[in-house]
């Protein structure tokens, strides 16, 4: 019966929309779990299928962010080119707060993906970044998340699941 109902089609197409919009920049799981939350989804399936979204692009740009950077600082190096007085700037920056006060102030105000670009072409290596932006992703999403599950229970909005009625 379980079986069922996970194997459902439009449930599935449901939670296909849940994982390609958190992968999505701007569009981060800690927006689109909620809403998915929201319209009568699963709690656990959608909170698991929205991270794993947004950490696959997560990967994905930390790797190739990295890349484009040491392509870059290899050609400035090889022009003889010295740095700016705005990278000084965020150098100081950086030091101040670190990766890890990045990694957690960063995606609520413009997302995960700017955030890792941020860390990365500041001098964060990619597998602290990526794990950094990873437990902040998951602290973001996971709190957001229980705190509109429990919202709509305290609001009585149970009976308000817009797409329940779609995916059953």
């Amino acid at each position: 019966m379980v079986w069922r109902k996970v194997m459902n089609p439009s449930l599935l197409i449901a939670y296909f929309f849940i994982f390609v919009l958190s992968a999505v920049p701007l569009f981060e799981s800690f927006i689109i779990v909620p809403l998915g939350i929201l319209s009568g989804m699963n709690f656990t399936m959608t909170l698991l299928i929205g991270i794993i979204g947004n950490l696959v692009t997560l990967l994905l740009l930390i790797i190739v962010i990295e890349r484009v950077k040491n392509w870059y600082l290899r050609r400035r190096e090889a022009k003889g080119k010295n740095t700016s007085g705005k990278s000084h700037r965020a150098e100081k920056i950086w030091h101040k707060y670190g990766l890890p006060g990045l990694a957690f102030i960063g995606p609520f105000f413009v997302g995960s993906h700017f955030t890792a670009l941020m860390a990365v072409i500041l001098g964060g290596s990619r597998k602290a970044t990526f794990w950094w932006v990873t437990a902040s992703v998951i602290l973001w999403t996971a709190g957001i998340s229980v705190l509109v599950l429990f919202g709509v229970d305290f609001l009585a909005l149970e009976d308000k699941q817009f797409l329940k009625k779609i995916i059953e």
